[in-house]
């Protein structure tokens, strides 16, 4: 069976960008995008999404805060932080808010893969560059 992928980003070069290069994956048949905290609820039903690829430090509302929200709604949904930045304390938030992966937007276009295929069979994965070999490896950054 085929992906879908919803990428919630508020930056639209990097949703269009994500969108065309997940569409040519053979395992993926179509992606939603989506631009802000308001729109991801009442686009999450309305298509059969698999993994949601949310970034972390959205205007208005971080990531953290909207998989909660989601995960609230949709408990089956699956989640991947997007960040520009290796921050160990974001890692955790969104972890600790329910995500099973987190890819930092700098890395190489197959740790987004990689992460996007785990939380699909409902795994975690963790971007090779931030060393992250367990959820337990976080639990320290939770009270920081």
């Amino acid at each position: 069976m085929k992906l879908r992928v919803m990428l919630v980003d508020d930056h639209e070069l990097f949703r269009e960008a994500m969108c065309m290069f997940l569409e040519l994956q053979d395992d993926i048949e179509g992606t939603l995008e989506v631009a802000n905290a308001e729109s991801i609820l009442d686009w999450y039903h309305e298509d059969r999404i698999d993994v949601v690829c949310m970034d972390v430090g959205m205007q208005g509302m971080d990531g953290a805060e909207l998989t909660r929200k989601l995960l609230a709604f949709a408990p089956e949904a699956r989640v991947v932080g997007l960040s520009g930045h290796a921050d160990m304390k974001s890692v955790a938030r969104m972890v600790d808010a329910g995500a099973l992966g987190y890819v930092i937007k700098g890395s190489a276009s197959e740790e987004l893969l990689n992460a996007i295929r785990a939380a699909s069979q409902n795994q975690p994965y963790f971007d090779a560059a931030l060393g992250v070999h367990s959820l337990e490896n976080l639990k320290g950054y939770l009270h920081l």
